[in-house]
């Protein structure tokens, strides 16, 4: 670490010392003194010295109590109960003795090797390529000359997860089983294979004594030359039945070290021959051999530094819990696992930090440790400074420089001789860097507490953690590929591993910057039978490629090489492009190689990695193009017109994916500068707000211009909608306003005419309207303004004046409750419009272009409540909020750069938040201070206790508090809006909450099942996530589809009601005329103002749900409370009838006898309020289904 950064953790340790001493001495203070009468009390003992450096560390590294607490409950229940292990040190003597016991022989062939496993029904593991049959060298056995317990196990850091653990058994293969040579083409590894079938067939055997347990082969990390034997427990009760510890046991035999001389096996040898004239270096092979010579030195190592540094278990313990949270730790060979994280941390308690000095410190806690060895991985150049542990030579085979050469990491043992990391490659290094750079933001950031995203949440999700995720169908005959070449195939002998290797090398040396992580998994070989061959990676293997976007260059449409004189650079570039290669001419003059991609529009722009990653694969590694499946375009559809049915005139996907948003904004920016420039007004204009979704780039279509120069009956009824989008003018301040909230409306109307008046001579058309009653003393009015190319500006006019007026008269204790009431709505309407609504877009509107994809995000997010019948109870911000919480604060992740990852964690985020006891808090600008975010959580305390305090808008030292009944179920806070009242104060209600997590975790299953996949056809088994169940709803309203001007925009709209007579007559381009008139009805949707009208009617007794955009029916959902039997009285405020009346409409008491008085209690009549439901919407309604008739079920 430099020295700033050390300088500046200094600084902040000594304040944070301040602080505690501080605290303390105001602690002591404030505490009453004892008396003299008091002696010897325990509760005025001076604090021991574990108590006070409990304190102290509590105040240094946890600045709270609260994560030092979380970390120990943490480590309760990840850390093995070695109490509980009798069983398993049972079978572990027991293994012993059986070993012990196991008959040895000499030099028998390799036929009769497998002739004598065979009749023990043991089929004995080769490695890849299998011995021939004609060697000439022999096999032996005899007993294991010592058995040690290695690994996790015998050290104390064994870390349980959801895959449960194992307990490592090293097996000690004598020295005289082997010759000089056997370290060369692979006689070694032959003969550890035989050695481990004995054993397998040694514990197999029905005398053994454990002949119960499950036994299968596996391979040790991944390494198909180093097969192992896995032992599960037997679970018949026995003495040696280990199933309550839940782990395995695995053998794996090893040799000392003094078999082979090193020098044999130094990195740059050769120990695969060939008959190339050439012998490359096989440093894979040499390595694996190596490390099974060093298992008990590398536990010696480790155990001396657990004795030195009292908290060294439990670190270790912690950073492999947060590695596996993050799937670094794997069971493949090409990344870290837990033995490499406790060495590194080994390594840091003696080197690693500055000036040679040590990065880490015995006396230092497990947080401290953790948190330190992620800090250096994040940190650490291990191209420039590759790890040794011990001294190295600075010349000769085990060399920097020799290490440096075979490898892509380096990170060799105190020997000076095994690299520990040679099986790592530089992809799985970048993601263990990239996953250690986030989590020391988390460990910085005062702001909150990241304890959870750091350590408890499973985050290796690929559809949640990457940006794009690309599916591979591996190709046939991988060995025959060219770049499986005779020597690539001397140390990787998987074609399947090399070819999974050697993809993100490929697509980050392609992707450039346009990316800032690749990764390349696939999934590892099952155990298997001990009496079955060794399996291999199948036809149909899948490889998963994830991939961080660099959303500032994701998108360019050209790849500059270099200038066509460096030939050397030039012919690099042009073969890794091939065809795709170009010489071009730049404004600036240069000519360069380059290479140009296709893409029309902002969302084709974000598929360009997508053509990247086919043509690299394609080109390099003979994948086909329909072998690739690239998850990241697939949701567009689903904000787009349905182009296949609706004709292009009548809106043109192709137009709005060019232009985006720009269109309607030109706009409005049009609009600004007419009326800003407008004469003769009393007073000017100062500014102008757009305060539209489409100003936040989050309208959930992108707006299209309209020809109003064409009439209605230019397009038909189903696509007759127009959104008029909100602006808010303010004028210059003056005291000419009246003081009354009645006049105030009247003078905006005025001015409303004034203007309107004033721009139709400048290509604009106006219309004002009044839109409430004449005695209102709210907004009453808005000016429609046409602006080509064809868009609606609805216009509203802004005065400070009416706020203090409204807030006058509701703090007026002499005012009556109604009038109270009237001026509070009036206030409320103000604030929505012109105090709320222009911040939160203000906000939004930056926060989308610092995050290019939350625009689709929360273009997605709102066509997924609406299709599933939510939107009447989430409005547009609320759901801007939420997608932006997984932006703003991305925790365990970073921040996603495309719309399909915010989508999905959008989803990820509704299934799983407790709404009940968290708030949720979104930092729409970054600069939320801990104060703010305390004041949060103490309105959030207190609005779960029924309790809301409120201040004044003109004067915020005025505060009042009231009984809060059941308000902000879903409670989400900013900087402006600390209680969560601006958008979700009276909606959602508790079951629509709990509904939008049902069908959140529903969809996000889906998504997640749906992109695991990877036939042909599965991109278009998305379209369930937008289709919702209409069996849970009582009763299903199907609307006319001719009628619902919004119909354009449903899901899967039908042709029949967008053709025109000029579709079969070219001279005719006319719809028959609308039933709505010749005027262009701006914002009418028939839909909406029907189940408004429900709503406002039968609110009491139902819930609407349905869906806004081009939605054709109508759920409804009684009341459960309503339908219970009530006395009858005047105004019930439904439809009734007695409780106790028959199918026949006779009433009938208790006992069920006719005639009967009847017990005098009403439930509502469905029958006639289906009838009344259907007479509101008269010639809209097509038929109306019953799925349940609740009354029916209702007992007296």
């Amino acid at each position: 670490m430099d020295e700033d950064n050390s300088d500046a953790e200094e600084q902040v340790y000594d304040e944070e010392q301040d602080e505690f001493m501080a605290a303390a001495e105001l602690n002591a203070a404030t505490k009453p003194q004892p008396t003299s009468g008091v002696k010897n009390s325990s509760l005025y003992k001076a604090p021991t010295t574990d108590e006070i450096q409990g304190l102290q560390e509590s105040s240094d590294l946890f600045k709270s109590n609260i994560f030092k607490l979380q970390i120990e409950e943490l480590l309760k229940e990840v850390v093995v109960d070695y109490k509980k292990a009798q069983p398993l040190e049972a079978a572990l003597r027991k293994l012993k003795e059986i070993f012990d016991r196991t008959p040895q022989h000499q030099e028998l062939s390799l036929s009769a090797i497998k002739a004598n496993m065979k009749k023990k029904s043991v089929v004995i593991p080769f490695p890849s390529p299998a011995p021939a049959s004609d060697i000439q060298y022999t096999f032996s056995y005899t007993a294991p000359s010592a058995m040690h317990l290695v690994g996790s196990f015998p050290l104390k850091t064994v870390s349980k997860s959801r895959d449960g653990w194992s307990v490592d058994v090293a097996v000690e293969m004598p020295e005289e089983l082997f010759q000089e040579k056997d370290h060369m083409n692979y006689r070694y590894f032959y003969k550890r294979a035989y050695y481990l079938a004995v054993l397998a067939s040694a514990i197999q055997d029905k005398k053994s004594g454990m002949s119960s347990t499950k036994i299968e082969f596996s391979t040790l990390n991944g390494d198909q030359r180093k097969p192992i034997l896995v032992l599960s427990p037997s679970g018949d009760k026995s003495e040696t039945d280990f199933k309550k510890m839940r782990c395995t046991i695995r053998i794996i035999p090893y040799i000392p070290a003094s078999v082979f001389p090193a020098q044999r096996l130094a990195p740059g040898r050769n120990n695969v021959r060939s008959d190339a004239a050439e012998q490359l270096p096989t440093p894979q092979y040499n390595t694996a051999l190596q490390q099974d010579t060093a298992f008990t030195s590398h536990l010696t190592f480790l155990y001396q530094h657990s004795k030195n540094c009292a908290a060294f278990k439990d670190g270790c313990v912690l950073l492999k819990v947060w590695a596996t949270q993050r799937g670094l730790i794997r069971k493949t060979s090409d990344g870290f696992n837990g033995f490499l994280l406790e060495m590194l941390m080994a390594y840091l308690l003696q080197g690693g930090g500055a000036n040679g000095g040590k990065k880490l410190a015995n006396g230092f806690s497990s947080y401290q440790l953790a948190k330190g060895a992620i800090d250096y991985l994040a940190q650490h150049d291990f191209a420039a400074h590759p790890i040794f542990m011990g001294q190295h030579s600075s010349s000769g085979e085990f060399s920097k420089e020799a290490f440096v050469s075979n490898f892509d990491v380096v990170f060799v043992d105190p020997s000076g001789k095994i690299n520990l990391a040679g099986h790592v490659t530089k992809a799985s290094l970048d993601e263990l860097q990239h996953e250690a750079r986030l989590a020391m933001k988390f460990f910085t950031e005062s702001s909150d507490d990241k304890f959870e995203a750091l350590f408890l949440k499973r985050v290796d999700n690929p559809m949640l953690r990457f940006d794009n995720v690309v599916r591979i169908n591996v190709p046939k005959n991988l060995d025959q590929l060219k770049s499986y070449s005779k020597a690539a195939a001397l140390d990787h002998p998987s074609p399947y591993i090399h070819f999974a290797h050697s993809i993100a090398p490929l697509l980050k040396r392609g992707l450039t910057d346009r990316i800032h992580l690749v990764v390349a998994r696939y999934e590892p070989l099952q155990n298997w039978a001990v009496s079955a061959s060794a399996p291999d990676f199948g036809a149909d293997s899948v490889i998963t490629v994830g991939l961080l976007l660099n959303h500032e260059e994701s998108s360019r449409l050209v790849d500059m090489g270099p200038p066509a004189d460096d030939l050397e650079a030039a012919q690099t570039f042009r073969q890794l492009w091939g065809n795709k290669a170009e010489l071009r001419r730049f404004k600036d003059g240069s000519i360069l190689e380059s290479a140009v991609w296709e893409a029309q529009g902002t969302d084709a722009r974000h598929l360009i990695v997508g053509q990247m990653i086919s043509y690299l694969l394609k080109h390099h590694l003979s994948v086909p193009h329909d072998a690739v499946h690239y998850w990241a375009g697939q949701l567009n559809k689903f904000i787009q017109y349905n182009s296949k049915v609706i004709p292009e005139r009548l809106f043109d996907n192709k137009s709005a994916a060019t232009n985006g948003f720009q269109s309607v904004i030109a706009a409005f920016e049009s609009l600004t500068k007419v009326v800003k420039t407008t004469e003769d007004l009393p007073l000017s204009v100062t500014h102008m707000y757009f305060c539209s979704p489409a100003a936040r780039l989050s309208s959930t279509f992108i707006p299209q211009p309209r020809d109003f120069t064409l009439g209605s009956n230019a397009y038909p009824d189903s696509a007759q909608f127009v959104e008029p989008l909100d602006v808010v003018i303010q004028f210059e301040s003056s005291q000419k306003w009246p003081d009354n909230l009645k006049a105030i409306q009247r003078m905006k109307t005025a001015f409303y005419l004034r203007l309107a008046d004033k721009i139709k001579f400048k290509g604009m058309r106006a219309t004002v309207v009044e839109e409430t009653e004449e005695d209102s003393i709210g907004m009453n009015g808005y000016m429609d303004v046409r602006v080509n190319p064809g868009f609606i500006f609805r216009c509203r006019i802004q005065h400070d004046r009416e706020m203090i007026l409204c807030e006058n008269v509701i703090s007026d204790r002499k005012a009556s409750q109604s009038l109270k009431d009237q001026h509070q709505r009036a206030l409320d309407l103000y604030n929505k419009y012109f105090v709320q609504a222009p911040m939160h877009t203000f906000q939004m509107h930056a926060l989308c272009h610092k995050h290019p994809s939350l625009s689709q995000t929360i273009r997605l997010t709102k066509r997924w409540v609406s299709a599933h019948w939510l939107s009447p109870f989430l409005n547009d911000e609320t759901l801007e909020l939420l997608s932006a919480a997984v932006y703003v604060d991305a925790a365990p992740w970073a921040a996603p750069a495309s719309g399909f990852t915010g989508f999905a964690r959008v989803l990820n985020l509704l299934s799983t938040w407790d709404w009940k006891h968290e708030p949720l808090v979104v930092d729409l600008t970054g600069e939320m201070a801990a104060k703010e975010r305390e004041e949060i959580r103490h309105n959030f305390a207190n609005i779960r206790n029924n309790m809301v305090s409120t201040s004044s808008a003109t004067n915020p030292s005025i505060k009042t508090t009231a009984i809060s009944s059941n308000h902000a179920n879903m409670f989400i806070a900013t900087s402006k809006d600390t209680l969560s009242k601006w958008w979700t104060w009276e909606s959602p209600s508790p079951m629509i909450v709990s509904r939008l997590r049902t069908l959140a975790k529903t969809s996000l299953d889906h998504l997640n099942k749906t992109t695991s996949a990877t036939s042909a056809g599965a991109s278009k088994s998305l379209t369930p996530l937008f289709v919702t169940p209409t069996v849970h709803y009582d009763v299903v309203i199907d609307l006319d589809p001719s009628l619902c001007t919004r119909y354009a925009q449903n899901l899967a709209p039908e042709a029949q009601y967008f053709v025109t007579k000029g579709d079969k007559y070219k001279n005719l381009s006319t719809f028959q005329k609308s039933v709505f008139g010749e005027e262009i009805m701006i914002g009418f949707d028939p839909a909406a103002e029907y189940v408004a009208e429900l709503q406002r009617a039968f609110g009491d007794i139902a819930l609407f749900f349905y869906d806004r955009y081009g939605g054709t029916q109508v759920g409804v959902l009684w009341n459960p409370v309503t339908l219970t039997p009530r006395a009858w009285k005047v105004n019930l405020g439904f439809n009734n009838k007695p409780a106790d009346l028959n199918k026949d409409g006779a009433l009938e008491d208790p006992k069920g006898k006719k005639g009967a008085s009847g017990s005098k209690l009403v439930v509502p009549n469905i029958e006639a309020l289906m009838g009344e439901v259907e007479r509101v919407g008269h010639g809209l309604v097509r038929s109306i289904q019953v799925n349940r008739d609740p009354s029916a079920a209702v007992a007296v």
